[in-house]
């Protein structure tokens, strides 16, 4: 602690401020995340209550459980089935429509787009980002002290709080990051997807056996894809409705691919037309899709390539050609 405080605060007078600060951080920072840890675990709790009252509801009133395990606690069925409306309402807590989004809905929105499903990774991701708001002044100002380097005081703080701030939105950036490699991941598979519905509809299984068998043989691929769809699936045997669950799918992969599937299926229920005709068209239109996007990249390559090669191709290649010819004329002229 005294070589944490002797490198910010050289000054001994200047200690006790400091460590009392340091205090008042600390017990405020343990206070909010003690906050939140109990919050979430109170949401999850009435979410969980509140889907198993649905549940219930759309049976018959006085009607019993269709399996002992429904109503036993201590069931290893009645715990996974716990797990999975836990997960549900993790996962539609940031999708409910005509409600104003708070701050921690919309992180948990974008750490479910970034992969991140578990139901502490809002709090997590807090965590990470003041450990590294606080790790990267103290390494800082272990190198500073490493390579006697002496700045004032007052450019000194300046460095100090630039690395705070660089460390504090540095996780931010990798969740953008992340969010688009799953992103185009996603891209990808998705019409991998629709040849794979396809196939289950024309072997004529329905819609929702077909998301639940595709769900667990697409995330050997593509895990993201597979895991969405899985939750997808979740959603359909809880009773939700189809468009709804490929309404949700569609905001936690951000597609526009997958909003106009749903606007595809959604018709072709009301509509009543054949399912497996309708999938066949659209997937290949998206074949079409990604093969477009294969070639604009292929045709924007060589413009891409015109800087590197001017860089360091090009005075590799006229160094390699002139220097044997300056040699000849060298040992020529002046011999």
């Amino acid at each position: 602690m005294e070589f944490i405080l002797n490198i910010f605060s050289p000054d001994p007078a200047a200690a006790t401020s400091t460590m009392l600060f340091g205090a008042i951080f600390f017990t405020f920072m343990f206070m909010f995340f003690l906050i939140l840890g109990v919050t979430g675990l109170a949401q999850r709790r009435a979410d969980i209550r509140s889907r198993m009252l649905q549940d219930r509801a759309v049976k018959a009133n006085g009607a019993l459980a269709d399996y002992e395990w429904e109503d036993n606690a201590r069931s290893l069925r009645f715990q996974s089935l716990a797990d999975s409306l836990a997960l549900l309402a993790n996962v539609e807590r940031g999708a409910k429509p005509n409600e104003k989004e708070s701050e921690k809905t919309k992180l948990q929105r974008e750490l479910l787009r970034a992969g991140y499903f578990g139901e502490n990774s809002a709090f997590w991701y807090q965590i990470i980002r003041m450990a590294v708001a606080a790790a990267f002044p103290i390494f800082g100002s272990m190198v500073m002290g490493a390579f006697a380097i002496e700045p004032q005081t007052s450019t000194k703080m300046a460095i100090l709080s630039s690395l705070a701030g660089i460390g504090f939105l540095l996780p931010g950036r990798y969740i953008v990051w992340r969010q688009g490699r799953l992103q185009q991941q996603c891209r990808n598979g998705f019409p991998d997807f629709m040849d794979l519905m396809v196939v289950c509809a024309e072997a004529g299984l329905g819609t929702r056996a077909a998301i639940d068998r595709i769900a667990r043989d697409i995330a050997q691929t593509y895990p993201y894809l597979g895991a969405n769809l899985y939750l997808m699936s979740l959603e359909l045997r809880a009773g939700g409705a189809l468009s709804e669950a490929v309404g949700n799918l569609a905001k936690r992969v951000n597609l526009e691919e997958v909003t106009a599937l749903g606007s595809l299926l959604q018709q072709t229920e009301q509509l009543g037309t054949n399912i497996g005709d309708a999938l066949r068209v659209y997937s290949d239109e998206m074949r079409d899709k990604r093969l477009s996007r294969a070639e604009e990249k292929a045709y924007a390559l060589p413009v891409k390539l015109v800087l590197p090669l001017g860089i360091f191709v090009f005075p590799v290649m006229l160094v390699v050609i002139a220097v044997p010819v300056i040699f000849r004329i060298k040992n020529t002229l002046f011999q």
